[in-house]
């Protein structure tokens, strides 16, 4: 004895909805882990930027010339100065 086609079409609309719900739960983990890592990195970040300013403000200090170590640390000479100023720039 088969089930009546209303049985089925429950069937599969039951088992594509289990399944849509299964991928947003495997990327809501995947998302979770990616926020996760995000948050390490920008930790990270904040330090290394920490040390930067440190070895600008020791270089300006030691007289080495504001260009070169707006070449040497990558910035713009004006985020360097604004760095120097007291101003956080990137």
């Amino acid at each position: 004895m088969s089930d009546p086609e209303e049985v089925l079409q429950l069937r599969a609309s039951r088992a594509e909805v289990e399944g849509i719900k299964k991928e947003l739960e495997a990327a809501r983990t995947r998302q979770a882990e990616l926020e996760e890592k995000i948050n390490g990195l920008l930790a990270k970040q904040r330090e290394a930027r920490k040390k930067r300013r440190t070895a600008v403000l020791a270089a300006d200090a030691a007289g080495v010339p504001r260009l070169r170590i707006s070449k040497e640390v990558g910035m713009q000479r004006s985020n360097v100065y604004k760095l120097l100023e007291g101003e956080d720039s990137d």
